[in-house]
């Protein structure tokens, strides 16, 4: 008869214990779902690089003092101080001196530019039409028709006879509403002539016909010329054509290939 009283005890003990084992569990479980379903904290973004050329939010965007400029292939190449933030741009050649402030200026941002005149590529620089403040030089390309320091687009120019199966420079400017994406072959005079400027040649053609703002054909090309060739070049014209920055022509021919004459 005293047995039954010590299993009754042990089996009470046993269940006791099985009680308070479930309890702990009950009360443990909360803790281990609140840690499956709380993300594990990550680690803060890398803050991005701060842009060498951010994007101009306003016409005085680009404004600030000169730090370092140079000139080359008829453009000024200038890297300009923004208080703190340094960008590179491009313009029309112009006497531009360390500690020029210049500013209000808009430009077409141009990634990956290389220039071969400068044997420098920049990460980003953008081609702006002037340089407020500064006084500028002689024109560079691709502005319209200027004296420069490679030729005189302004020099009086003999008739020169079109090539075989090609138009005359006023010709092309006569027909340019049914030339216009059509490829064009014109022998001229180069006049004028900048290089390595966003990728190309730009030189400028006369052979003697047209008039004011008719007698002078820019032409792109990755060929190699001299002022004073007289060459044939054939390429595609092309009409209204705005390469930002400013620079708009009524007609230039594109990508040409360029033989002597």
């Amino acid at each position: 008869m005293q047995a039954a009283p010590r299993v009754s005890t042990r089996l009470f003990l046993c269940l006791g214990l099985m009680s308070l084992g479930v309890a702990g569990c009950t009360r443990d479980q909360p803790r281990t779902s609140a840690q499956a379903t709380t993300p594990a904290p990550t680690a803060p973004a890398a803050a991005a690089a701060a842009p060498t050329a951010p994007p101009p939010s306003g016409d005085d965007a680009i404004a600030g003092t000169v730090v370092e400029t140079m000139d080359s292939g008829g453009y000024t190449y200038a890297k300009i101080d923004r208080g703190g933030t340094q960008v590179w741009v491009a313009g029309p050649a112009t006497k531009l001196a360390v500690g020029t402030k210049v500013g209000a200026m808009t430009g077409t941002l141009m990634s990956g530019f290389r220039s071969d005149t400068l044997g420098r590529t920049f990460e980003a620089i953008y081609f702006v039409s002037s340089f407020p403040g500064a006084s500028a030089a002689a024109a560079a390309e691709p502005h319209a028709p200027a004296a420069t320091a490679t030729g005189s687009a302004t020099e009086m120019i003999e008739k020169i006879e079109p090539a075989a199966g090609g138009t005359t420079v006023a010709g092309v400017y006569a027909g340019k509403a049914t030339l216009t994406g059509k490829p064009v072959v014109v022998r001229g005079k180069v006049v004028k002539l900048n290089t390595g400027i966003m990728g190309r040649n730009w030189l400028h053609l006369r052979d003697g016909t047209g008039g004011a703002g008719t007698n002078d054909l820019l032409v792109t090309t990755d060929a190699t010329v001299k002022v004073g060739d007289v060459v044939i070049a054939r390429g595609t014209l092309a009409t209204d054509k705005d390469f930002g920055g400013g620079y708009k022509y009524d007609v230039v021919v594109e990508s040409a290939t360029i033989a002597s004459k």
